[in-house]
């Protein structure tokens, strides 16, 4: 897990700031209420870095950065192998099967997602996400095996 998360986290993060920084990029508004959102919590002061209290405060930031996620996940395809035999939908999957999960799919689901294709970071603010079911958005995957560099 240290060489998990000493080499391959940079790069996923990386992408993930690259994929935010052009999403930004195209939309002016969004791009204006980040900005007024940084500037306002920090002061002005655009000298300085910003403490972990603020970036906590950061609560539009973050939801940019979920949607980024949810748009252009790190990991577009994860696999498990199944430890136990599932029925889903009338069909038998049983134990040692590999399943495949598609998060670039997944999290384009316009029943959890509407107009999915659509940049729109305010679906990820409290009152717009508090019904969503929890794993139909899952960029660090979920249970015991998540993303550790999350």
């Amino acid at each position: 897990e240290v060489d998990t998360f000493m080499f391959e986290g940079h790069d996923t993060t990386a992408i993930a700031l690259a994929w935010m920084l052009y999403l930004l990029g195209t939309d002016q508004t969004v791009q204006e209420r980040v900005f007024l959102e940084i500037d306002g919590i920090m002061g002005g002061d655009r000298e300085r870095h910003p403490t972990m209290a603020e970036l906590s405060e950061m609560r539009y930031l973050e939801c940019c950065i979920k949607e980024s996620l949810r748009l252009f996940p790190s990991i577009p395809i994860l696999s498990r192998t199944l430890t136990t035999g599932v029925d889903i939908e009338g069909h038998h999957i049983p134990s040692g099967t590999n399943a495949v999960i598609m998060l670039y799919q997944l999290h384009r689901d316009p029943q959890y997602f509407p107009n999915p294709e659509k940049f729109y970071p305010d679906r990820f603010l409290p009152e717009n996400s508090t019904n969503r079911h929890p794993y139909s958005y899952i960029p660090f995957t979920a249970g015991p095996r998540n993303c550790i560099g999350q």
